[in-house]
């Protein structure tokens, strides 16, 4: 289980690692990153609507990804091996929106979409940090909570009388 988390923090850290270094690029030591500056209002439009329509598709479908009763299924019966297939593949989605968009926040001169875009799936990035405890807890059998008869709310019988306001 180690191995596993150890290969799915590096994609993690690489992939924050990656757009940190665009954003240190872009900000500070102000290389020119504009290669998509003459683009039309065409090519911007298209652009800017397929990682937008990218990104709000793809981040709740990796954050939702082992909700799915297949990959469910797999991490509770393989574990370790499951879990470094679905989890690098969640990581490697979000850590790839983040890099296209922050690379892009660049590449079309500071176009306030992607920096957006960049932001929301920086903000979604904690939500799935392979610690050693998450990873225990993605393997571990789901048990379905039980439901007794007592736990219900009676139904108030009819000789109780009602308080009066």
């Amino acid at each position: 289980m180690k191995k596993t988390r150890n290969l799915l923090m590096a994609i993690f850290s690489g992939s924050l690692l990656l757009a940190a270094i665009l954003y240190i690029l872009g900000e500070f030591l102000h290389v020119d990153m504009g290669f998509f500056a003459e683009a039309t209002r065409q090519q911007r439009f298209v652009c800017s609507t397929v990682m937008i329509l990218l990104t709000i598709s793809l981040l709740p479908l990796s954050l939702r990804l082992f909700k799915f009763k297949r990959i469910s299924n797999d991490l509770q019966q393989r574990k370790a091996p499951a879990l470094a297939r679905w989890g690098t593949l969640r990581l490697s989605i979000m850590g790839a929106l983040l890099v296209v968009n922050t690379f892009l926040y660049y590449a079309f001169e500071l176009e306030a979409s992607y920096g957006y875009l960049a932001v929301v799936t920086l903000l979604c990035m904690p939500f799935v940090i392979p610690t050693m405890n998450r990873c225990k807890e993605e393997v571990e059998e789901v048990k379905e909570p039980e439901f007794s008869e007592s736990s219900e709310n009676p139904e108030p019988s009819e000789s109780s009388e009602s308080p009066v306001l």
